[in-house]
């Protein structure tokens, strides 16, 4: 006979299944959601390994904040991710055609000094729309420099995320990893 404490018990088991299986999901990728409050712009939420130090650089008033992301142990990378707004609320900061100008900008200022004559600038698709991103190789880096250089840019929300990931490697885990938390970002308004 099935009674009211054997139904509770029943839920009780499959929500905790349920949770368990999300909590291996979650820590077999390694990665970790991370939220960043924005003021008056809701909060940034990126999803990047959990073994990753975060710094968040605010400046005063209604400027944004740069996010400084590295691994645990060493400097085999730097991420720095600013997300833009737009004080006049326009709404084009962030339009995939905007992006890709900023980015076009940014890869014809690093040319001269990168050992690649020429780059093809790579699309990703973003929960929000289209984004774009280059790898550099710097021609003469100083010592502790870093060789390698990526900038992107996308769309999230009403923001636009402007990321620099400078890499001691060429396929560093800081690249790809950055790469697929721009791909996934949110934004949110609570």
């Amino acid at each position: 006979m099935i009674t009211a404490r054997t139904t509770i018990m029943a839920i009780f088991l499959c929500m905790c299944l349920t949770l368990t299986s999300f909590a291996v999901e979650q820590s077999a990728s390694g990665d970790q959601r991370r939220s960043f409050a924005l003021p008056q712009h809701g909060t940034l939420i990126l999803s990047v390994p959990s073994t990753w130090k975060q710094i968040v650089h605010q400046p005063p008033g209604d400027i944004p904040p740069t996010i400084t992301l590295s691994p645990d142990k060493g400097d085999e990378f730097k991420v720095l991710i600013t997300p833009l707004w737009s004080p006049k609320k326009d709404p084009t900061l962030n339009k995939p055609e905007k992006v890709r100008s900023l980015i076009d900008n940014d890869l014809r200022g690093m040319l001269p000094s990168a050992v690649e004559q020429q780059v093809v600038i790579q699309e990703f698709n973003g929960v929000y729309g289209t984004g774009y991103y280059f790898l550099v190789t710097d021609k003469a880096p100083k010592p502790g420099e870093y060789p390698y250089a990526v900038r992107a840019g996308v769309g999230v929300g009403d923001l636009l995320l402007s990321v620099t990931v400078l890499s001691r490697l060429k396929n560093s885990e800081g690249i790809t990893s950055t790469i697929k938390a721009l791909e996934e970002a949110r934004q949110i308004y609570e």
